[in-house]
């Protein structure tokens, strides 16, 4: 089985917004619709899970997956205290451990099936595959105290995107071995690495951006508005 489980549990405090950050529309459809949309047009993908915050649950059903109309499964589980909790919670209904399972942020509406397809087939042939694009600023190591440290070599760094794709035996038990030890990360990727897997990099996608601030409202607009000239989407 390959399934995506999609995380929206976070609360969006970075965006100074009146509603949480999944829900803020794009061109009159909510961030979270079209990542939903964009999974469901993946025809290799046979079931969604979404992780929410529970009082979201009700007004989810509602206002978003009634009126989308998905031709895929969508099962619903109940965001942790924080994202690697979330996680743990959406492989839950992630089917069998024999499985692929894609991870994937909800507010990154712009992924292309083509990106998901290479991630599922890096993860099959690798057992863990994520995307990432390379970093084009100069990167600086910090101390606490705001002095640099030193100078990264930028031309060895990059940046981790979603989908994050992995066996779902592999990253189900990577993510019982952090909670164990304790160990927590920012990403699935770096849960993987805890627990001694290698995990293989694909390129990934400069749209594929995660709204996170509220200037990335205005970069998504831009990208939604070239990818219609493009005819995408």
């Amino acid at each position: 089985m390959i399934c995506a489980v999609i995380v929206a549990g976070g609360s969006g405090s970075r965006m100074q917004a009146p509603v949480k950050k999944q829900y803020l529309q794009l061109d009159g459809i909510p961030i979270l619709s079209r990542t939903l949309m964009a999974f469901d047009g993946c025809s290799d993908l046979e079931r969604i899970v979404l992780v929410l915050p529970e009082p979201d649950l009700e007004r989810f059903r509602k206002e978003i997956l009634l009126p989308l109309k998905l031709t895929h499964d969508v099962r619903l589980a109940v965001g942790g205290e924080d994202r690697q909790a979330s996680v743990r919670n959406g492989l839950e209904e992630a089917g069998p451990s024999e499985g692929v399972v894609m991870i994937h942020d909800g507010v990154r509406p712009f992924v292309r099936a083509g990106l998901i397809r290479v991630c599922i087939a890096g993860a099959k042939a690798t057992g863990a595959c994520v995307p990432v694009i390379a970093a084009t600023d100069t990167v600086k190591q910090v101390d606490d105290s705001g002095f640099i440290v030193c100078t990264l070599d930028r031309d060895i760094i990059r940046l981790a995107q979603t989908p994050q794709v992995f066996g779902t035996g592999l990253i189900r038990q990577a993510h019982q071995r952090a909670l164990v030890n304790g160990f927590a990360a920012t990403d699935d990727a770096s849960v993987a690495e805890f627990a001694g897997e290698r995990v293989h990099t694909v390129p990934g996608d400069p749209d594929n951006i995660k709204i996170t601030h509220p200037q990335d409202l205005a970069i998504a607009g831009a990208i939604l508005s070239r990818w219609r000239e493009e005819g995408i989407g």
